[in-house]
């Protein structure tokens, strides 16, 4: 080999190695922040969805003071979303605060409003379906953590 192309390979090949290094750790950091984001969204979707379901239990139980959301997931080879959640109402004289268990799957947020989603409840919680509606603000824990009243 002559000394030109020593020279040649001696430059091309650490520069390819640079190349190669920056571009991957620039390729990594992207699909790190693309992973960041698509979390973030889940997590306002989520949201979302959990607003809908207090809306809805406002409107199908009355007294209602807190409802707390312990998750909130998609199955992605069904497609449908789910939540557990727990709440806290006066529905008795003797027991003033009572706590059912719920599931609910969905498919989407337009599924929630319009009623086309299921709910598992509690036995208690079905004794005050359809007996009235919660008036008063509804203090919501979300899956993340945060907390507001609706």
């Amino acid at each position: 080999m002559n000394k030109r192309k020593k020279i040649r390979i001696s430059i091309t090949i650490p520069l390819l190695l640079v190349v190669g290094i920056v571009g991957g750790n620039l390729y990594m950091t992207k699909q790190t922040h693309n992973q960041r984001v698509a979390e973030m969204a889940n997590t306002l979707r989520y949201e979302g969805f959990e607003t809908e379901i207090v809306k809805k239990l406002k409107e199908k139980y009355p007294d209602i003071k807190k409802i707390k959301f312990d998750d909130t997931a998609k199955n992605d080879k069904t497609g449908f979303y789910w939540s557990t959640f727990h709440i806290t109402a006066d529905w008795t004289e003797n027991q003033p605060e009572s706590e059912g268990y719920s599931q609910t799957d969905y498919t989407s947020i337009q599924a929630i409003q319009t009623n086309r989603y299921a709910m598992d409840l509690s036995e208690s919680m079905y004794k005050y379906k359809g007996t009235g509606k919660t008036e008063t603000l509804v203090l919501v824990v979300y899956s993340n953590g945060k907390s507001k009243e609706i």
